[in-house]
């Protein structure tokens, strides 16, 4: 698998990339969805783009294509909706960060200087930590 393009969040003022893919317990519910890849380096089909705000985490953008390349958004999953509370995710959230120390060229496997953890419990952070990666 190719190295993947990260999904965005917007973390204390400053858009991250997330090594992480917080729709994706979400999208298992959902057997109706299907969303089709342009690249190898996208192949969920879709581009998140998230918020943290007051420890609750937030899907405030969408970029996907489903059947004929269609471009569609967030109001696709969610009608009527300009953002919506990711209540559906518990787990960690990992942020790279510094300098890349190896490149992997699969997923989100390529070793940075450090991560930042983000834990969330049903939407709400409950944890952050910072690991250090010695390569």
């Amino acid at each position: 698998m190719t190295a993947q393009i990260k999904e965005l969040l917007l973390y204390k003022g400053d858009k991250v990339g997330m090594a992480t893919e917080p729709l994706c317990p979400y999208l298992k519910n959902r057997k109706d969805i299907n969303f089709l890849f342009r690249s190898t380096a996208c192949l969920r089909g879709y581009l998140g783009i998230w918020e943290l705000r007051d420890k609750e985490l937030f899907i405030i953008k969408l970029q996907a294509c489903v059947e004929d390349y269609k471009k569609v958004d967030l109001n696709y999953l969610f009608p009527d909706k300009s953002e919506i509370f990711a209540d559906w995710f518990s787990g960690e959230i990992r942020i790279p960060q510094g300098e890349m120390l190896q490149y992997v060229h699969t997923g989100y496997e390529s070793i940075f200087e450090k991560d930042l953890i983000l834990k969330f419990k049903k939407g709400v952070l409950i944890d952050e930590r910072v690991m250090r990666n010695n390569h």
